[in-house]
């Protein structure tokens, strides 16, 4: 019965962690995307594109990580705050569920294997399934 108790305590425990909001657990908001114009066309062999946008009132310019982009092509970006932007579409969106459900399974499976290691260990004796007839 106590292991029951273990595991519903554990299944509560981690159901709130899926659920509680990332900034709560400590984590940082994800940057906010920005459209921003190319101002200069890199080649792709050899450079990357710069970008230009609006940030509170103020034009700023950086080189976006990516190539190809025509002149005057609107494109969403995301600033990291370093001297190169990367775009929007190749940042990684939303929560990091991933991580939470990866360490849920791993509990509930290491919950599961002790559970079992118990039974085999602890289990009474049991009586054969067909028991043998009497000869008379």
């Amino acid at each position: 019965m106590f292991i029951l108790l273990v595991v519903g305590l554990v299944g509560i425990g981690v159901a709130v962690a899926l659920l509680v909001p990332a900034r709560m657990l400590g984590a940082e908001e994800p940057p906010r995307p920005v459209m921003a114009t190319v101002v200069e066309s890199g080649s792709c062999g050899s450079g990357m594109d710069t970008v230009e946008w609006d940030a509170d009132g103020q034009k700023k310019q950086a080189k976006l990580d990516g190539c190809g982009h025509t002149k005057g092509e609107s494109v969403e970006i995301v600033n990291t705050g370093g001297e190169v932007v990367s775009s929007a579409a190749s940042v990684p969106a939303g929560l990091p569920v991933g991580r939470r459900l990866t360490a849920l399974l791993l509990c509930m499976a290491a919950l599961a294997g002790g559970f079992y290691a118990f039974l085999f260990r602890y289990a009474p004796l049991r009586a054969p399934a067909v028991l043998p007839t009497p000869r008379s």
